[in-house]
């Protein structure tokens, strides 16, 4: 191959691998739209086999990348993952979310920023009773699978292996260092789920309902624990030396995009909710540097939630548990929440 050629193909490569976490990625990604193995994928990064003209052009309409030297700015696209396919049952989501994270915590560097309207799915199903029912939830409104179609919610719908996947995962968020944006309405969603359901008789027994209520407030203890000492660490343990940082802001101006931007010392990756819990992504610098700026702003111009922010902490803190308190109390009366 001559020089000429190799530096277009590498520098080719080298815009395209900026779309995957992992060079794995890129090398399964490739051999998969080529139609060959990954000993030929290997070759042809290497530069010992040259691509043909078709295998670029159909990488670079694939990938969405421009072909030209000196102006070879990526289009910018959210797509779903390329590891992703379809949820076929309540497992899929859940391994896929597990590899994806496992795969973005071996990055070098790697740390988060997160902004979400709605409790953040790692702590949200952090306990039992509320993981089997958001899960039950994804499934009916989300998943649509047909096997819980007209059945009442039940903790024995959801297997224990499912529930050590999940668990599994969440402690793969608490390794990583973070900052996030929470709304004062992060717990809206949940509570009329519950009230809905509860409503129209889909609870297989009532005190699963009180269980959910209970682990709300363990939730909300456990977040204000971690915003007072200003690390991240499971539910039910303590804080130790080498617990990752965690940073939390509240800005009440703003309407809370559902956002993850991982940070590392080899580039950016945002991810977006498509339909919760569905996610799409991209590692496109533009888009991840407007949406980063976006984050910084909100965070400048919010409220830091910390052990220093005393009476505002205390206040944001409460409301929550009030929130849960008066939902809890109403549902019991027979009295419409809606």
């Amino acid at each position: 191959m001559n020089q000429q050629k190799y530096s277009h193909q590498h520098a080719f490569f080298d815009r395209l691998s900026k779309r995957f976490a992992s060079r794995s990625e890129l090398v399964q990604a490739i051999a998969q739209v080529l139609h060959v193995g990954k000993d030929a994928v290997y070759r042809r990064l290497r530069g010992d086999t040259a691509l043909t003209a078709d295998e670029m052009m159909l990488l670079a309409e694939t990938y969405r990348l421009k072909l030209g030297v000196g102006q070879e700015k990526a289009v910018p696209t959210l797509r779903f993952p390329d590891d992703r396919y379809t949820i076929r049952n309540e497992f899929d989501h859940f391994l896929q979310l597990h590899r994806r994270w496992g795969e973005l915590k071996r990055l070098p560097g790697a740390n988060f920023d997160f902004a979400s309207p709605e409790l953040p799915m790692y702590y949200e199903l952090a306990t039992p009773m509320l993981r089997s029912f958001k899960i039950f939830m994804f499934g009916l409104t989300t998943w649509n699978l047909t096997k819980w179609k007209g059945l009442s919610f039940s903790p024995s719908l959801i297997d224990d292996e499912l529930h050590r996947i999940v668990e599994d995962t969440i402690r793969q968020h608490y390794g990583v260092p973070a900052r996030e944006l929470w709304s004062v309405g992060v717990l809206d969603v949940t509570l009329r789920q519950v009230n809905y359901m509860v409503q129209i008789g889909k609870f297989e027994r009532t005190d699963h309902v009180e269980q959910i209520f209970d682990e709300l407030f363990l939730i909300v203890d456990h977040l204000e624990q971690m915003v007072r000492t200003g690390k991240r660490f499971p539910l039910g343990e303590k804080p130790g030396d080498n617990s990752p940082n965690f940073r939390v802001y509240h800005n009440e101006l703003s309407n809370t995009s559902n956002v993850v931007i991982v940070k590392s010392d080899i580039r950016p990756f945002l991810f977006t909710t498509l339909v919760t819990p569905n996610y799409v992504a991209t590692a496109n610098p533009e888009l991840c540097a407007e949406v980063q700026c976006w984050f910084d702003n909100l965070v400048e111009h919010g409220n830091a939630l910390h052990a220093e922010s005393g009476k505002y902490a205390a206040h944001y803190f409460g409301y929550l548990r009030t929130q849960i308190r008066q939902y809890r109390e109403r549902l019991w009366a027979g009295q419409n929440v809606f």
